[in-house]
C-alpha cells in the first residue's frame, strides 16, 4: 500500500471491511514483500467472514483456444 493509500486508511471504518497492508512486490521493495503472504491473508479474512477462500493457483497451461478461463 503506497503512502497515498495509507493516508486514506482512516476513512475505511465499516466493520465489514478488512485492510491488508504489504509492501509493493517491486525490485525496490522485494525484501519487504517476500514473506508477507498477502494471498493467504486475503483467504484468512474471507474465511473469518464466513466466505469461501479464493483459489489463487494459476492454470499449468493457458487454454489452447486463447480464451481466459472463467
Amino acid at each position: 500500500m503506497g503512502a497515498y493509500a495509507r493516508k486514506k486508511k482512516s476513512l475505511i471504518t465499516g466493520p465489514q471491511h478488512v485492510i491488508l497492508e504489504s509492501a509493493h512486490p517491486s525490485p525496490l521493495s522485494e525484501a519487504k514483500f517476500f514473506g508477507t503472504r498477502p494471498f493467504s491473508a486475503v483467504n484468512a479474512a474471507l474465511e473469518a467472514a464466513g466466505e469461501t477462500p479464493i483459489d489463487w493457483q494459476l492454470p499449468a497451461q493457458p487454454p489452447s483456444d486463447g480464451e481466459m478461463p472463467e
